[in-house]
């Protein structure tokens, strides 16, 4: 395996690990709601997708490209939260 491959598989997983990790507060949280297995396993794939060009991206090490995984999907979902897509999908 290459050290691009390494990058963006550790970036992969940083979006997975964020997926899941916002799952797991909401459970806390109890504001889960109705648990949606196909949204669920769409939104953790997609974010492993954009974690993984995200490491690509952040070619220092493994660490960095997990990180970038990790924090590029935060801020992607902050920046949706912001636009107004996200008031028209709430709309519905």
């Amino acid at each position: 395996m290459n050290k691009y491959e390494l990058y963006v598989v550790a970036g992969f997983v940083g979006g997975i690990a964020r997926g899941l990790s916002s799952v797991i507060k909401k459970r806390k949280k109890g504001t889960l709601g109705k648990f949606n297995y196909s949204y669920f396993f769409t939104t953790v794939f997609f974010s492993g997708i954009l974690g993984g060009i995200a490491g690509a991206l952040a070619e220092n090490s493994w660490k960095t490209a997990f990180l970038a995984g990790y924090a590029g999907i935060d801020f992607i979902e902050n920046l949706y939260k912001s636009s107004p897509f996200a008031k028209i999908a709430q709309a519905d």
